[in-house]
Parts: structure tokens; C-alpha cells; sequence
């Protein structure tokens, strides 16, 4: 039996569902009024709402300012690479050493599945990034399926979606890219398509095929890592004057003076 959401739910519901798919755009105001005619409630229950979201970081309130959407940064991006590197490398190594029969099958037919998705390409139709995305999310959260750790597990789920809310930004940056600067895009788009190819998912299938739980943590650090390292080329590639660009290479530049 499907359960029914209260109103407050469904609304919390869609306004998060909103941002994490950038119809909310990141950084954007969040007036009271103008959200109140948006999804057709009272200003009460939006504030209470946002005051929900903000304690997941997807909503931020600035004294004197009222509410925003959560902004994205390069800092931020790394931040959450390397708590995904801890929370689910943990998970993962976990899965390798508590997973049955049943959770390996699981494995083998969400890699199945992602291996004959076409590949990951700004320059493919939005339906074809749509199911790559689908995909490559099924495929890691079957591998960390067999943990048993309800808390990390939770852990993970928040910084699944926020890294999600990263990724659309970044597809769609370099996928606007084509029109704004068609010469540079294509040598773009390929730096960011080699770092989400099925091969270097194939290490983590093999880990597990194996079940070399000793190889589990490293192997999936080095899957984080190869992602951060495309980001840092993103941020140095991009051409100047763009979203995507400015938001990446700004937090470069900090860090790398």
C-alpha cells in the first residue's frame, strides 16, 4: 500500500526535488512571497520548509538576507568527493566482506546494465544522459547494498544527492558550452567523458567478483580521486566567462595561486 505524503511532506518533497534538479537555480533567491505563489502555499509553510532544507545544505540563510538555494563551489565539490571517499569507500569495503550470493548478482546486473549504456556524453541526447545517470547511480548503490550500516548508509544518500545536483551542473555547463564556445567544447566535454567511462568501473566489479576486500578501500579511493582529478582539468580547461567556469576556476585559482 503506497503511503500518502502530509502536505508539508509532499511539499518539502518537491522543493527539494526542485533544487537538487536545478529548477531551482543554485545560489538563487528564495523570497517568501514569490515561493508562496510558486507552489501554491502560504508563506509559513515555505519558511518552515526552507529551515528543513537548510539543515541538509541545501538551503542557506543569510542574516538580514532571508533564504537562498545552497550556492556550489569548487571547495565544496572537493569536500564532498573526499567524504564520499571515506563514507562510501567504507561501505563498499564492507559489502565486499559481508556480501552473498544475492548481493553479487545484484552487482553483475547493475554493471551489465551500465556497460551497455551509451556512453557518458554531454553531446548525447538529454534522454541518453538521463539513463547513463540512472545507471551509474544503480550501480554504486548496489555495491555498497550489503553493508548493514543504517547511519553510514544515511550519510551516504545526502552526499549521493548533493554530488548529484553537482554533476547536472557540470553537464549542463559543458553541454551549453557547445553553443557558446563550439570550437573548445568538444576537447571539454572528453575530459569530463573519460573520467565517467565504464572502464574505470570495471575495477570496483572486479573487486567485488574477487571479493579482495583488501583491495576494496583503495581501489575505490582511487575511483574518487580519478573523478577530483577531472574536475581540477574541467577548472583549467573551461573557457572564461562561463557558469561552469567561473564556478570552478575561481576556487582553482584560490587554492593554486
Amino acid at each position: 500500500m503506497t503511503k500518502t505524503l502530509s502536505k508539508s511532506d509532499a511539499l518539502y518533497a518537491q522543493m527539494r526535488d526542485d533544487i537538487l534538479s536545478l529548477n531551482l537555480a543554485p545560489d538563487g533567491p528564495l523570497r517568501l512571497p514569490a515561493m508562496a505563489e510558486r507552489y501554491g502555499v502560504g508563506v509559513t509553510p515555505i519558511r518552515e520548509c526552507l529551515n528543513r532544507l537548510s539543515t541538509e545544505k541545501l538551503v542557506a540563510i543569510a542574516h538580514n538576507k532571508g533564504f537562498r538555494v545552497a550556492g556550489i563551489s569548487f571547495s565544496e565539490l572537493l569536500d564532498l568527493e573526499q567524504s564520499r571517499s571515506a563514507i562510501e569507500g567504507t561501505l563498499f569495503q564492507r559489502s565486499v566482506e559481508r556480501g552473498d550470493d544475492a548481493w553479487e548478482a545484484r552487482v553483475i546486473g547493475a554493471f551489465h546494465q551500465l556497460s551497455k549504456t551509451p556512453a557518458m556524453s554531454v553531446t548525447g541526447t538529454q534522454s541518453d544522459i538521463d539513463l547513463w545517470n540512472r545507471r551509474h547511480t544503480a550501480f554504486h548503490a548496489a555495491l555498497i547494498s550489503a553493508a548493514d550500516a543504517s547511519w553510514l548508509q544515511h550519510f551516504q544518500r545526502q552526499l549521493a544527492d548533493q554530488l548529484g545536483r553537482y554533476q547536472l551542473f557540470i553537464q549542463t555547463g559543458l553541454r551549453d558550452l557547445f553553443e557558446s564556445h563550439p570550437d573548445k567544447a568538444p576537447a571539454v566535454a572528453d575530459v569530463y567523458s573519460k573520467a565517467m567511462a565504464t572502464g574505470p568501473h570495471e575495477d570496483l566489479y572486479e573487486v567485488v567478483l574477487s571479493r579482495d576486500a583488501v583491495r576494496a578501500r583503495s581501489v575505490f579511493e582511487q575511483h574518487v580521486n580519478l573523478s577530483i582529478c577531472a574536475f581540477q582539468e574541467l577548472g583549467t580547461s573551461i573557457p572564461g566567462g562561463t557558469i561552469v567556469a567561473t564556478t570552478l576556476q575561481t576556487q582553482i585559482q584560490k587554492a593554486h595561486p
